[in-house]
């Protein structure tokens, strides 16, 4: 709707103000090139205003599913809570059981001795997750099957079906680059491989953790090997 009510309404304005002149020459003549850049330009902002709606849209919940997964969601409002608060209290009175009620009183003083160490854990807890979502994004475009990797805590997992030890090993350096190039991270990389490793899921894992080394160490204990140019060279 946003794209399509305003063409409309535009050319019936022009229409209406520079009468019937401008109306007949709207699809043909001088005017016909002059109508299309302005109606593109209308259905060209629109794309973009929906762009960025969309975008301040995704911020807003973004932030707010970081807040709330660090401090909570706020109960509901008194005004709609207190209909289920009334009917415990009428059952209690009803059948003679017992009931309290206990009020909290919260200091605006407090709030704003707190709010401010608040709003640091908050951005920090935001900006952790715009680094591993840095690192995801780096990671989805040189593994073709995004499928298979996972989060746990700040480490990332991934399974990599059909691969070798050494073929791992090359990845993993690949992957510790790329990181490093356009984050400026160093990422502690360890692999392993089934089954001349381990050979349970949760043993893999275990075992890769293990082996996570610092970059430096990681260049120096490698075995040497032919590294391919790009990680397309190693079937995925």
């Amino acid at each position: 709707m946003l794209l399509i009510i305003p063409v409309p309404i535009f050319l019936g304005f022009r229409a209406f103000i520079e009468r019937g002149f401008w109306y007949d020459n709207l699809f043909t003549g001088y005017a016909l090139p002059l109508t299309v850049t302005q109606v593109s330009a209308i259905i060209l902002t629109g794309l973009l205003a929906r762009q960025i709606h969309y975008g301040l849209q995704e911020f807003e919940d973004v932030v707010a599913n970081i807040t709330f997964g660090y401090v909570g969601k706020l109960p509901r409002p008194f005004s709609e809570e207190q209909g289920p608060m009334y009917r415990e209290v009428k059952r209690a009175r009803r059948y003679h059981r017992p009931l309290a009620v206990i009020a909290l009183k919260v200091d605006e003083r407090d709030i704003k001795v707190v709010l401010p160490h608040m709003v640091k854990e908050v951005q920090h807890a935001m900006m952790r997750q715009y680094v591993l979502a840095g690192i995801a994004r780096i990671l989805d475009n040189n593994i073709h099957d995004f499928e298979t990797i996972a989060l746990r805590d700040n480490n990332f997992i991934l399974v990599l079906p059909e691969i070798t030890g050494e073929e791992a090993d090359q990845i993993a350096q690949k992957l510790q680059d790329a990181v490093n190039e356009q984050l400026k991270i160093q990422l502690q990389v360890g692999t392993a491989n089934f089954p001349g490793e381990a050979m349970t899921f949760e043993s893999l894992v275990e075992t890769a953790f293990k082996n996570a080394q610092q970059p430096d160490q990681v260049l120096t204990t490698r075995k040497q090997m032919t590294t391919p140019h790009n990680l397309g060279d190693i079937r995925l």
